[in-house]
């Protein structure tokens, strides 16, 4: 079946910067998948391809939460090496954003934690800007404050899928605010502390990796990392 979706190739520069491991680590196949409007001069889409705008409802789903037939469907309509990786795996989990779709195959999938946004989906177009600031703590608030409205908006953007990486990793979705969790790191690279059970924290190493101007991506593990991402093939 003929699919709009295609591999971003590995940059060379990526290839050995995976997250911080140790031997014995398990690593992850993550693949990359952008699904952008078919051909010019093809035909609308008729509800039952994969589009830019269907990623999104994709977003948090695993090999168990879809049925055989949207199982199916899906990887129908993916790349072939995804989809040989995809079927061979017992696990698989998607993390989808607006034309972007991110695949994490394998059981060790489950200990990792990964986000992917879309900058200029941040917010609703008709929202002002500010409205992000609700996800911020005090430092990450008064960094972005700091920063001209182009790069506040992917600033804010970058802040948020650390922290969503980070609650993933430890298993906690969006049940803690994420206003009280730090990740106003300044490198790519750092370690966030997650509110655990009795005031205790839990600490998660998240990176975030720059593929595409349009995209904030991070990935999470908790340390110390017993798995880490393989990206075979992802983007350029």
């Amino acid at each position: 079946m003929e699919t709009n979706a295609a591999l971003l190739d590995l940059a060379p520069e990526l290839a050995d910067h995976g997250l911080p491991g140790q031997d014995g680590t398990d690593q992850v196949p993550v693949f990359v998948v952008p699904v952008g409007p078919g051909p010019e001069g093809s035909a609308p889409p008729t509800g039952s391809e994969l589009t830019a705008e269907s990623c999104p409802s994709l977003n948090g789903h695993t090999r168990a939460t879809l049925d055989a037939a949207s199982r199916g469907w899906l990887l129908a309509r993916l790349p072939s090496r995804v989809r040989t990786a995809m079927t061979a795996a017992a696990h698989w989990e998607l993390y989808g954003t607006h034309g972007l779709l991110v695949v994490a195959c394998g059981d060790g999938a489950r200990q990792m934690g990964f986000s992917v946004e879309s900058v200029r989906h941040v917010r609703r177009e008709s929202s002002p800007l500010h409205t992000p600031y609700e996800i911020l703590t005090p430092h990450e608030s008064r960094t972005a404050a700091a920063r001209p409205a182009a790069e506040r908006e992917r600033l804010i953007t970058r802040y948020w899928v650390r922290k969503d990486a980070a609650l993933q990793a430890v298993g906690g979705g969006l049940s803690l605010a994420p206003e009280r969790i730090e990740a106003g790191f300044p490198s790519d690279t750092g370690t966030v502390a997650v509110p655990g059970p009795c005031g205790t924290e839990i600490p998660v190493r998240v990176r975030n990796f720059r593929f595409s101007p349009a995209y904030e991506f991070a990935v999470a593990t908790p340390e110390p990392p017993c798995v880490i991402p393989s990206f075979a093939y992802s983007f350029r």
